[in-house]
């Protein structure tokens, strides 16, 4: 049974009065040596328990410095903590993963998105609200996540529930302030700075004497959000951060320059597989509301949703206070905890422009910074090792180097994976440690595949994690290899890191430092496909006919279209790599005052099929600013300067780049009536692409 312990300071003492009182006890068992915190390779090595049963646990209710349920009592935030033993019998002291969440209790099972199929400017006037749902029970344990991977090597584990979540008081507002107010305040509790309880309602104080304060926290899309917004306070304590998949600025997430824009349920987005399309702040709200101490109706959060919903403004998508205090960037001057980020390339549910402005900012105030860009969709963690790496230096202050790194780790496509491969040095059996020609090309921590040949001559590859490299000629793996009778690796076999997850491709900065814009100017060809090129060319104008029923992707590979315009480039005869923030700017007019524009980078493949890369959207009332609407008049023509949503990827040799321009994209705006037209006038209109190695090294790919 896993030990749990009330942390009020008289029983701490206790306890540790009792553990260093048993003599008789300790002699009548075998007792392990008490573990320490050990480091080999710069890494945190897992030397303490593994076992739960050994482990020192509790649970506790900080006390938060606001009362966002308006009871008249501050709200109490619930939370557990597990360490090793060695806390309590050694008086050790060690750091904090920490991960705060508003899912440890679950989320509504029923609920209702917005209604999205109206005109610009008219939304459904409300929306019914999630009925009861029955919620996890979170006490005495909330989470156990993170516990097996880093308690072993030396380090605490808390979870917080956010507020009106599970055991915690308050309410969920959706990245209000007291959402990060109240991750503060545990933060500030294990530095000693807050109150704690033993019970949610009792007076018995609790401490968190077993930890150095030194605080890192993790997670991955609102578990990663809560971090920024944390860090962002610049709270005393909270040295390392690692946000997966994070919004930085939650207009960002539910809108795109004035427009009321959806995230999406898919990395793969085809017209009518978005379950998030509708969703908005008071909708998350609803969903995350589980406060268990409410049974048979939720009401005493009601007023505070139904204030989220008053703010939200769907009618007009600006920006507003509301929303302004969800945006952390405009607090981003104040972090100071070392930053090891991850975002997917493909996420179209929390996109990537939240990444890459808040990375951006990290880099313009020298805060520690790292990112991890894979080609997967929403989540998806940095491999263990820099994570690894990352909490080993910022926590325990342990000089690995990792600030020397690579600062940017992109996982790069099967079909450009660079080489990063040496030859078997003689004929090796059963052996977790491979002679080899070099080991220049790996990495401590990568994922090493091995062909073994069999005893029938047939070869079969395996996989394992690197555990050292003692010199330039040894590789020592995770576990043996060519195990099997008979099996072997071959000498002048050539083992490698293949592309993938666990083996991102090492660049020194991102963008890529090389990057650089290249414009292109649009040429006329509609109702097929005009052209891309880097002469501006004197031209007329062209049409589209706004038809939300047709998904973007379905338009992006219609040979002929009035809903679309395609521009694209001649095949690229070499690779292209873009990495960075593409943008388009627009010249248009409209033939209503109310619509939506939206425009994509596709890259279609020799055979002629596209794939949109990326995306970006703007309200034209909102091209000026994002806080105030600029009346649009009909027929007249308007620049719109949209950025799309940042990218790093190759484009192969023989596919097409291309912009699209749509207005309505079904799979994530408001979707009305068709008819309204757009005119784009070709001579004033561009995009313009982050390519590795500017300009010129797209020109030499159209020769």
């Amino acid at each position: 049974m896993r030990i749990r312990v009330l942390v009020s300071a008289a029983a701490a003492a206790a306890l540790v009065a009792a553990a260093v009182a048993s003599p008789a006890q300790a002699s009548q068992q075998a007792v392990a040596a008490p573990a320490a915190p050990t480091f080999v390779d710069g890494l945190a090595q897992a030397v303490f328990s593994t076992n739960p049963a050994d482990w020192y646990s509790g649970e506790v209710w900080v006390q938060a410095p606001f009362d966002s349920d308006h009871d008249g009592a501050p709200d109490r935030i619930h939370a557990d903590f597990t360490a090793p033993s060695e806390v309590l019998t050694q008086g050790l002291k060690v750091p904090v993963i920490f991960e705060d969440s508003p899912y440890y209790a679950g989320t509504a099972d029923e609920y209702s998105n917005w209604g999205v199929d109206h005109e610009l400017g008219s939304p459904p006037a409300t929306r019914p609200r999630a009925p009861f749902w029955s919620a996890f029970d979170t006490s005495p344990v909330i989470s156990t996540v993170y516990e097996s991977t880093w308690v072993p090597r030396g380090f605490a584990v808390v979870h917080a529930e956010s507020p009106g979540t599970g055991h915690s008081d308050g309410c969920p507002t959706s990245g209000g302030r007291n959402e990060t107010l109240a991750a503060k305040a545990v933060i500030d509790w294990l530095n000693g700075r807050a109150r704690a309880y033993t019970t949610k309602d009792g007076s018995t104080p609790a401490v968190a004497g077993w930890t150095t304060g030194n605080v890192g926290m993790i997670g991955t899309s609102y578990n990663g959000t809560l971090p920024e917004a944390v860090a962002t306070t610049g709270v005393a304590g909270l040295k390392a951060i690692v946000p997966i998949s994070a919004i930085s600025d939650w207009y960002d997430y539910y809108r795109a320059n004035g427009m009321v824009r959806a995230p999406h349920s898919s990395s793969n987005p085809s017209g009518n597989n978005n379950a998030f399309q509708g969703e908005d702040l008071d909708v998350l709200a609803d969903v995350v509301y589980s406060r268990l101490d409410e049974i048979g109706a939720r009401t005493i959060c009601q007023p505070v949703i139904d204030d989220i919903e008053r703010n939200i403004d769907r009618a007009t998508g600006n920006r507003n206070k509301f929303w302004q205090e969800r945006d952390y960037m405009k607090d981003v001057g104040n972090v100071r905890a070392a930053t090891l980020l991850a975002h997917g390339n493909n996420d179209f549910n929390v996109m990537t422009k939240n990444a890459a402005q808040f990375y951006a900012a990290l880099k313009k105030q020298h805060v520690p910074h790292m990112f991890y860009f894979h080609q997967g969709g929403h989540g998806g963690a940095p491999p263990d090792v820099l994570v690894n790496y990352w909490f080993t230096r910022y926590l325990y202050g342990v000089q690995n180097g990792v600030e020397r790194l690579p600062r940017s780790w992109v996982v790069r496509e099967a079909a450009s994976c660079p080489p990063r491969q040496t030859t078997v040095a003689g004929e090796q059996s059963n052996t977790a440690t491979l002679a080899v020609a070099d080991t220049q090309p790996f990495r401590i921590g990568f994922s090493l595949t091995v062909p073994q040949t069999n005893s029938d001559g047939t070869v079969t590859t395996t996989t394992r994690l690197i555990a050292k490299i003692p010199d330039s000629t040894h590789l020592v793996l995770a576990s043996p290899v060519a195990t099997a009778a008979g099996q072997k690796v071959a000498d002048g076999a050539t083992v490698s890191l293949q592309c993938g997850n666990a083996n991102p491709t090492p660049y020194a900065e991102w963008p890529d430092p090389a990057a650089g814009q290249a414009g292109l100017h649009v040429t006329p060809g509609a109702p097929t496909r005009g052209g891309l090129t880097f002469a501006s060319v004197k031209a007329g104008t062209e049409t589209l006919t706004d038809d939300s029923s047709i998904a973007a992707i379905t338009s992006a590979n219609a040979p002929s279209s009035g809903v679309r315009l395609v521009y694209q480039t001649p095949p690229l005869t070499k690779p292209v790599r873009i990495s960075g923030t593409p943008s388009a700017s627009l010249q248009l007019a409209f033939s209503a005052s109310k619509a939506n524009v939206t425009a994509a980078l596709v890259s279609y493949s020799p055979t002629g099929t596209g794939t949109i890369l990326t995306r970006g959207w703007m309200d034209p009332a909102n091209r000026v600013s994002d806080w105030i609407d600029a009346p649009v008049k009909p027929g007249k023509m308007y620049r719109l300067d949209i950025d799309l949503q940042p990218k790093d990827t190759v484009v192969p040799a023989g596919n097409r780049l291309a912009l699209m321009i749509v207005s309505s994209d079904r799979d994530f705006t408001i979707r009305p009536a068709p008819g309204t037209q757009l005119t784009l006038d070709l001579s004033r209109s561009s995009i313009d692409i982050p390519v590795v190695g500017g300009r010129k090294a797209l020109a030499d790919a159209f020769n």
